[in-house]
């Protein structure tokens, strides 16, 4: 079966909808899509629909809502490289991830990316996994995240109740941050931030979807 574009559109106004330089350039000049083929498109808040791509706008067609699935936050102290940031930003889209939070901590002297680009990768995430729901991305710090579980090589199994996992810097915890906290092991090896960002994100989200 031919590949069928998924794209975000922002603007639900009309039955015919103008699309953003890149979507277009994207249709044209990579895919090279003829009018009259057909798109499936989301407002990235649960609505999906298939319709055609007439040559200069899409055209509306079916639409349902798409139950929301249950939210899960991961919690990532930024590392420094740009294109390990992406990554994290990619691949917790790719996997349905809910709300991705820069961490600020103790040990973490990175400052996050800036909120349009990770905007623009996390919507790259949504068309490439044709997902119904755009990951929120925001900045914040383990304070403003009640009942987290801090990934740890100290910690016991991740369970299946978890819907908040924080991941450290690459010089790990700060023990006062440990302190309060339930912690969780991923691996049996030492991973790096964004392999554990993506493993346990993945861990909680096949979790919630067997139970």
């Amino acid at each position: 079966m031919a590949h069928v574009p998924h794209l975000l559109i922002n603007d639900f106004s009309s039955d015919l909808v103008g699309l953003d330089q890149d979507q277009r350039h994207h249709l044209q000049k990579v895919l090279r899509y003829q009018a009259g083929s057909s798109l499936s498109y989301t407002d990235g808040r649960g609505l999906l629909g298939t319709g055609i791509w007439n040559g200069t706008e899409l055209v509306r067609g079916d639409e349902r809502m798409v139950a929301p699935r249950r939210s899960v936050t991961v919690a990532v102290a930024p590392p420094k490289a740009k294109d390990r940031q992406r990554l994290i930003v990619e691949k917790l889209g790719e996997l349905g991830i809910s709300r991705l939070v820069w961490l600020s901590t103790r040990f973490g002297q990175v400052a996050p990316p800036a909120r349009a680009r990770c905007r623009a990768w996390a919507v790259g995430a949504l068309e490439q996994s044709r997902s119904a729901f755009l990951m929120e991305v925001e900045t914040g710090s383990l304070d403003d995240l009640p009942g987290i579980v801090l990934a740890d090589a100290s910690g016991g199994e991740l369970g299946a109740n978890v819907n908040t996992l924080g991941i450290g810097p690459e010089g790990g915890w700060h023990p006062d941050e440990l302190v309060g906290h339930q912690t969780a092991s991923l691996s049996d090896q030492v991973l790096r931030t964004e392999t554990a960002a993506i493993v346990g994100g993945a861990l909680i989200r096949r979790s919630h979807m067997v139970t």
